[in-house]
């Protein structure tokens, strides 16, 4: 009880933002149709049985008028007329056919709605860089957050709304032919052995044949399932690929171009499902109408025995059909059994990184960040800053980072250095002191370099976008940075992480710098992979073309420590061991 408590909680804690945010009309209108057209199939079943009643009184009476009327009209009954088995079985089949088409378009809509509320709220303030960093619960918190939106998103929508509604059509079946079925129970004799239920094996039979035209039919839809796997393949990289550079789009200041780049992947798999799914609409004819019709199969092959003489067949097919219904209903759980408890992990995986979600959106940072066009240098104020599990990395940091010079910043590998560039970028959250810093633009440039998806020109540009940057310029940087032999590829879209050498990615990162202009600039080991040489040359490149430029360098070279004039040495800030 404890566990179906806390799914249902799980449940609630994700289906309530859809069915109450702007969508909500279009939501519950297409649950309410779907919902309202699975009761209309069920009572249209029901109402059926008592055509049939017709067809058996019929062929009792060797009526043929009444049969064919209760085949393909109406028959006046003492207490209603009763339609025939053609004007129920029509519109039962257009009902059968849309119900499984608007489930899917509200499943699609679901989807596509909590996959961009998910995505925004991953990237929105640097939230994909806190998961990340934690520490405690990457196995079970905020553990692969592409797999959570890609897969568990998917999986999460599809099984809900098909274990809901399969309950609903189950429930309603049972209590529609229990009653049936215990006034009809009874069996046959055939060759004086007794045989209940021997309509299974003709159903076995309809079955297979149904399989097999089904499979002829829906193979139309393999390349299109091909496609679709490949559409989320892709999805699912780029999620892997932000997942494993948090880091640097958090210091780049990506999110909105990761965003759209994310909305654009996910767009090609809702578009190729939604023709899956009209050409599914076809083939649910075709299966629904086999369906429709098994029912009739059998009443024809059981009329010419009963022509003969040789059984009474209307009784027995009451019974057959009562039987198979309440058998199918009673047979929920066990038959459900491995998809219910897969929708339920389904569930609070995708519940828990949610609640991971919601906490890392609120932050743990005790700092206070005053921003003003007046202030002209970084000066931090008592300022602590921690590890993930409290502990503390660099204790009352107070200094000034003088605006207009190249400062270095200098200590051991582990002190921090790199902790106090995140915290001077406002991503580190576990922190507490003030900073004030001049409202001026500033870019921060990691060790390891952050290279989105696409082309080279696009690259370059991030998180700018390419369209704002000439061609002309482009080619100039390029040149500039030593990367001459790329201008004829800038157009070209490959995973730069992979073509490039780690010295050829820092010096694209040079690059951007020179095509941003920013007034403060933060290197962080960014030129680890470079030689002295290439190293100097990229510098002078930065104070050549940004002459106004402050740069704020951590390396543990002492070619590249010397030419800083001003020098920061952070082990004094280190607490006592």
């Amino acid at each position: 009880m404890k566990g179906l408590r806390a799914a249902l909680a799980d449940l609630w804690y994700l289906s309530r933002p859809y069915f109450t945010s702007a969508e909500r009309k279009s939501a519950w209108t297409l649950l309410g149709v779907v919902l309202g057209l699975t009761l209309l199939l069920v009572g249209a079943d029901v109402l059926q049985s008592f055509s049939r009643n017709i067809f058996y009184t019929a062929l009792q009476q060797r009526d043929v008028t009444s049969f064919l009327r209760g085949l393909f009209w109406f028959v006046r009954t003492p207490t209603m007329p009763i339609p025939g088995f053609f004007i129920i079985a029509v519109p039962s089949l257009l009902a059968a056919v849309y119900a499984t088409y608007l489930q899917q378009l509200l499943q699609l809509r679901w989807r596509r709605w909590l996959t961009h509320r998910m995505v925004s709220q991953w990237l929105d303030q640097n939230v994909a860089f806190r998961i990340a960093i934690e520490e405690t619960g990457l196995t079970a918190v905020g553990d692969n957050p592409d797999q959570r939106i890609q897969e568990d998103i998917d999986g999460f929508v599809r099984n809900t709304l098909s274990q809901f509604l399969d309950i609903v059509s189950r429930l309603v079946t049972l209590f529609s032919y229990v009653g049936l079925l215990w006034v009809l129970s009874g069996a046959i004799s055939i060759f004086g052995v007794r045989i209940p239920g021997y309509f299974l094996w003709i159903a076995l039979l309809y079955s297979l044949f149904a399989s097999v035209v089904t499979h002829l039919t829906g193979r139309r839809l393999i390349p299109l399932r091909i496609a679709q796997q490949k559409a989320e393949a892709d999805f699912r990289y780029s999620l892997v690929h932000i997942r494993d550079h948090a880091t640097s789009i958090a210091l780049s200041d990506g999110a909105d171009h990761e965003k759209r780049l994310l909305i654009g992947k996910f767009d090609v798999i809702y578009d190729n499902f939604l023709g899956i799914m009209k050409r599914a609409k076809w083939l649910g004819f075709l299966t629904d109408g086999l369906g429709t019709l098994s029912g009739n199969f059998a009443l024809l092959v059981g009329s010419i025995r009963y022509f003969a003489g040789k059984i009474t067949f209307g009784t027995l097919m009451q019974l057959v059909q009562a039987f198979s219904r309440v058998e199918d209903a009673l047979g929920w759980i066990w038959s459900s059994y491995a998809s219910l408890t897969e929708w339920r992990a389904n569930v609070a995986r995708l519940a828990t990184f949610q609640r991971t979600m919601d906490r890392a959106s609120v932050g743990t940072g005790k700092t206070t960040r005053e921003i003003k066009p007046t202030v002209r240098d970084i000066v931090t104020d008592h300022l602590d800053i921690y590890r993930p599990d409290g502990s503390v990395l660099l204790s009352s940091v107070n200094i000034t980072l003088p605006r207009g010079h190249d400062i270095v910043l200098i200590g051991p590998s582990g002190l921090g250095k790199s902790t106090l560039l995140r915290t001077l970028a406002g991503i580190w959250p576990f922190t507490s002191g003030a900073i004030r810093l001049p409202a001026e633009q500033m870019m921060f440039v990691p060790q390891r370099p952050y290279l989105p998806l696409g082309t080279l020109r696009a690259t370059l540009c991030y998180p700018r976008a390419p369209e704002t940057v000439s061609d002309d310029r482009l080619c100039t940087v390029l040149a500039q940075i030593g990367l001459s032999a790329l201008i004829d590829d800038r157009d070209t879209e490959a995973r730069w992480a992979e073509r490039l050498s780690p010295g050829e990615q820092q010096r694209l990162m040079f690059g951007r710098v020179l095509l941003n202009q920013p007034t403060w600039v933060f290197l962080d080991e960014s030129t680890s992979n470079l030689d002295a040489a290439s190293e100097n040359r990229l510098y002078d490149l930065l104070r050549d073309h940004i002459p106004s430029v402050t740069i704020v360098s951590v390396t543990h070279r002492t070619t590249l420590q010397e030419r800083h004039p001003v020098t920061i040495d952070l082990q004094v800030f280190a607490p006592s061991q």
